[in-house]
């Protein structure tokens, strides 16, 4: 992204102390700000947990922000992988149809369990029973694989269920969090390519 001659100007005399009308053509410019924050405050800033909020389209992007400081005494930001928020309607996280590379396994009844949805919050799965019994949450043993990763355990909630479908909330998933927030982050960049394509993460 390149800023106009016009901006230029406009931040040169924001962040200087003297006002300069007029500005020489063939010059670089190069826009930097400091601040000084006090010792005290800097290791309260370095624990925080900071989210840096991105939208497009109707997403809203929420990154994780960790703050280090490097051997100078400056803070370094890494971004994580961001949560995505679809603020149509109810405001809730993004969902993926039938997500492909993903796999459901019931361990203890030695199935597969066709996923119909996924987000970061939960999933709707889709249970063949010929005896029409739910499948007990609460006594399963369910894991899932992320694209052939290593299979996370999942501890799940019901929220509802109607004839063979299920939908629940996860209760636990800090081991394998990041790890569903990328895919689910590479997925909405592949379902939408057009959303990204000015986009530089």
């Amino acid at each position: 992204m390149e800023f106009s001659t016009e901006e230029l100007d406009f931040f040169n005399n924001i962040f200087t102390k003297t006002s300069t009308d007029c500005m020489e053509t063939g010059t670089q410019h190069q826009l930097s700000t400091q601040t000084d924050v006090p010792q005290s405050l800097k290791q309260v800033l370095v624990g925080s947990k900071l989210t840096l909020l991105a939208e497009i389209s109707h997403y809203q992007l929420l990154f994780p922000v960790s703050l280090s400081l490097n051997k100078q005494g400056e803070f370094s930001p890494k971004l994580g992988t961001p949560e995505i928020i679809d603020v149509n309607g109810s405001g809730r996280s993004w969902r993926v149809n039938t997500p492909k590379n993903v796999a459901i396994f019931d361990v203890f009844h030695e199935r597969k369990i066709e996923i119909l949805s996924l987000s970061a919050t939960g999933l709707t799965l889709k249970i063949a029973s010929s005896e029409g019994k739910i499948l007990d949450l609460q006594q399963a043993s369910l894991e899932m694989s992320l694209a052939g990763e290593e299979p996370l355990k999942l501890e799940l909630d019901l929220v509802r269920h109607e004839k063979n479908v299920v939908a629940a909330k996860f209760k636990d998933l800090q081991q394998g969090r990041e790890a569903l927030r990328t895919f689910l982050f590479n997925s909405h960049k592949i379902k939408y390519p057009n959303l990204y394509q000015d986009v530089i993460l």
